[in-house]
């Protein structure tokens, strides 16, 4: 595995922010930060994302604002399928290039939007169609009208209510290339083996670490414990196939990671409120779920 590194965002000459359309598969696979803040529009596309400390699945038409140094991934579906591929807009700025912007009094919800993206935000209803078209229009602007139109987007995202945080911690420091390493190594390890059983030993054997010290290292990084993580990785994969397959519950827990059916309803029902059969019939059709 190449060793991730502190990402520097390519700037074209005479542009103060990048926007790019990114195409491929695998699209930021690698646990990495920036100093800039980054707005993600994800066009199409779908697979397990990482900001912060949470865990979810990601898909077509979203919308997430991430903050200055705060890690994140995302992890494509059919990733060894040609045919699979994500499709995804990117602009990132740095907060200096709005120091003057964001000290005057007007702009207090600005800098407050700021603060929030350390939690990274989500974003959408009407909003996310409002800030999307801006997105698409930023693309075929030059000079000044570049900025004008990042402006409207900041203000948009700032006074809107249609946003939500995704991670529990709020992140903003960087870590170290070690950190960066070990933990691409575990998540890809996890991602790669969750559908079976997984002992600590065997995890903490990987970043040559003892156990103890792994659980100790992983928590201080991450925030959260190293089986909470696996558990939040077996139930987002459970959850996609419960949506988008018409596999039995049985087979759903099983290639889910969970040997045990009872176990698993359980875990289910403790995450989203409702068992994966009920998730099942409310996701396919949500009016007549009664929620």
């Amino acid at each position: 595995m190449i060793d991730p590194h502190l990402q520097k965002i390519p700037l074209v000459d005479n542009e103060s922010f990048s926007i790019q359309l990114e195409m491929g598969l695998g699209l930021y696979k690698q646990w990495h930060y920036h100093q800039e803040i980054e707005l993600l529009y994800i066009i199409r596309g779908s697979g397990t994302r990482f900001i912060g400390d949470h865990v979810d699945n990601f898909k077509d038409d979203e919308l997430y604002l991430i903050g200055s140094n705060v890690p994140h991934m995302l992890r494509t579906d059919g990733e060894t399928d040609t045919l699979q591929t994500a499709e995804m807009l990117v602009i990132h700025f740095l907060p200096e290039m709005l120091e003057f912007f964001l000290s005057m009094p007007e702009n207090k919800s600005v800098v407050n939007l700021f603060a929030r993206a350390a939690h990274g935000i989500s974003i959408f209803g009407e909003t996310l169609s409002t800030v999307k078209k801006l997105i698409y229009s930023i693309r075929f602007t030059r000079d000044s009208e570049r900025v004008i139109i990042l402006l409207q987007i900041l203000n948009v995202l700032a006074t809107s209510g249609e946003t939500a945080q995704v991670s529990h911690t709020a992140f903003g420091t960087s870590l170290n290339k070690s950190d960066e390493s070990r933990l691409n190594i575990v998540y890809h390890y996890t991602l790669n083996n969750f559908s079976r059983a997984i002992s600590l030993k065997e995890v903490a054997d990987i970043v040559h670490l003892c156990p103890h010290s792994f659980c100790r290292y992983f928590r201080s990084r991450t925030k959260k414990r190293y089986s909470a993580f696996l558990m939040e990785i077996r139930l987002s994969h459970a959850s996609k196939l419960l949506a988008g397959t018409d596999y039995s519950i049985s087979v759903v827990a099983h290639e889910s990671g969970f040997m045990n059916l009872s176990n698993f309803n359980r875990h289910f029902k403790s995450l989203t409120g409702k068992t994966p059969l009920e998730y099942r019939k409310h996701f396919r059709n949500p009016a007549s779920s009664g929620n």
